[in-house]
């Protein structure tokens, strides 16, 4: 599943680490989340959280390809990709996904 969160643009000093800014050194006020939930099970867990200024589906893919490097490395299979109707999404399925024609699926050849 990928979800973004909008969150307000605040940046913090706790710890000795400023938090809240993206590497442009701007604050960040969306947040692009991964979670990998089993089909059959009750596992679900957050895998990955990137902070942004400015989601689009160039960013979305970028994300998402080291994402699901990561996912193969430690063996899970990924079988449906989730998100919401949100025209970043839409493009990022359409445009970066499937060759700029929606899919409901693939056929293993």
């Amino acid at each position: 599943m990928i979800d973004e969160i909008y969150a307000a643009k605040c940046v913090e000093y706790s710890t000795g680490e400023v938090k809240g800014l993206v590497a442009d050194g701007s604050a960040a006020s969306t947040l692009l989340c991964f979670v990998v939930k089993s089909l059959v099970g009750k596992y679900k867990d957050l895998v990955s959280i990137y902070p942004m200024t400015k989601l689009t589906a160039a960013k979305q893919l970028e994300c998402f390809n080291e994402v699901m490097t990561l996912l193969r490395k430690v063996s899970l299979n990924v079988v449906v990709i989730s998100v919401n109707s949100a025209s970043t999404n839409r493009k990022f399925l359409v445009d970066c996904l499937c060759d700029g024609e929606l899919k409901t699926h693939s056929h293993s050849q």
